[in-house]
């Protein structure tokens, strides 16, 4: 309560009188129309799946603009209570978080189907209903909401730490059809060790087309985050491409890591094989996003006890999976790759398989010396290990940026995981 009378004095500084308790039934009858109307349309969905693009800004303090981090582009849907991800044209969704996924920066998860569904389909909440205003040419009803911190699900995490906190904001319906508009969540009572000053998410709704009918469905999205030393970062968030899914899709919902479909049955390739290929089509760095497929062909058949598992030529279809932009110690691109499918004979399989070497090619980074060769020994070693970096399941490539272009035909030699 302390929270609303807050936000309501607030108000009567701009000319309202501090709110009131609503003791009319009129907004009681409304929420629950609302609610009704909201829950009809989250329980008739079908499975669906649409592509997310999202802008990540940062900018060190308020008093500097905003600058372009990167662009990520993931499948998301929605399975049961939680929303999956998915990287474009993988064969299914992760079994990881999103923040898992990503690894690095901002990224927030919920703005596709589950902060709608705790607002309106749970009991948490307490509305407060505003009056009737202007939105964009529309009459909307504004409600105001709060979800105390012990009936919250709402998690914030700022590696290494996550914590539980309460949420608030506001949402617009339309007056005539209660379809809702606008969403905002605010967290509240943020615990000192997530160093956070602020964080709010703002979600507009849409009808989208998805089979034979049209559903109300997220189309874009405005997260907020500011540090208490003053940092902020932006994430700008759109969703389309929305569609059904069916059991033809490449993406699905469930399954085993390997249930990939196929013609003629599953490949099975041997732990530590080796996938020599080669890279199918260019990837500009200055266009590209996280999130982007790659495709390579292998260019020399992987065999197994002298059989040929899978023939030179075989398409691996891989993503983009990091994709940055640094100045030090010298003006270049972070490039990371995850090949995840491989597809020969009509069969496909899934894998998991790291970098293990790249051939030479103009704009890779090989030898610090080769770009500066005032460098002393000790900071050449320090760049050397940093190129040489193999995540686990991914292969990084340093890049300098005046050749922003990987070409097609780059070497690469990949070794498949136990």
């Amino acid at each position: 309560m302390r929270l609303w009378m807050y936000l309501g004095c607030l108000m009567a500084v701009a000319g309202s009188a501090c709110p009131q308790e609503n003791t009319t039934e009129e907004p009681e009858r409304l929420i629950k129309r609302i609610q009704a109307r909201t829950r009809e349309n989250l329980e008739r969905l079908p499975d669906y799946t649409c592509l997310q693009t999202v802008e990540r800004w940062m900018r060190p303090s308020p008093k500097k603009e905003f600058e372009k981090v990167d662009t990520l582009r993931l499948e998301v849907g929605v399975a049961g209570d939680r929303e999956i991800y998915a990287w474009r044209d993988a064969a299914q969704f992760e079994e990881k978080e999103l923040r898992e996924m990503i690894g690095r920066g901002t990224i927030g998860s919920g703005d596709f189907a589950l902060h709608a569904r705790n607002v309106f389909l749970s009991s948490a909440a307490t509305y407060f209903y505003k009056g009737e205003e202007k939105f964009e040419s529309r009459t909307v009803h504004r409600y105001e909401y709060g979800v105390p911190i012990e009936k919250s699900r709402y998690r914030i995490r700022v590696p290494p730490e996550e914590a539980v906190v309460g949420f608030s904001g506001f949402f617009l319906v339309d007056a005539e059809t209660l379809d809702l508009l606008r969403l905002e969540v605010i967290a509240d009572e943020i615990p000192e060790k997530l160093g956070l000053a602020e964080a709010s998410v703002r979600m507009d709704y849409a009808w989208l087309k998805i089979g034979a009918g049209e559903f109300l469905l997220p189309k874009g999205s405005l997260m907020m985050m500011a540090t208490v030393n003053g940092e902020e970062s932006k994430n700008l968030t759109d969703f389309s491409g929305c569609r059904q899914y069916v059991s033809e899709s490449q993406i699905h919902f469930g399954g085993d890591k390997g249930d990939v479909k196929s013609e003629t049955g599953p490949l099975a390739l041997p732990p530590k094989a080796v996938l020599e290929m080669e890279l199918a089509a260019d990837i500009n760095l200055e266009a590209a996003a996280v999130g982007d497929p790659v495709e390579a062909v292998l260019k020399r058949p992987v065999e197994e006890n002298g059989r040929v598992v899978a023939p030179a030529g075989a398409i691996v279809r891989g993503n983009l999976v990091r994709l940055e932009r640094n100045a030090t110690p010298f003006d270049h691109y972070e490039v990371g790759l995850r090949f995840h499918t491989l597809e020969a004979r009509g069969a496909k399989t899934a894998f998991t398989a790291t970098m293990d070497d790249v051939g030479r090619a103009a704009g890779l980074v090989r030898e610090q010396k080769r770009m500066d060769p005032v460098f002393t020994k000790r900071r050449t070693t320090r760049f050397d290990i940093l190129v040489r970096e193999t995540p686990k399941g991914q292969g990084v490539l340093h890049w300098e940026a005046k050749h922003p272009r990987v070409k097609k035909g780059l070497d690469m030699r990949w070794v498949i995981e136990d």
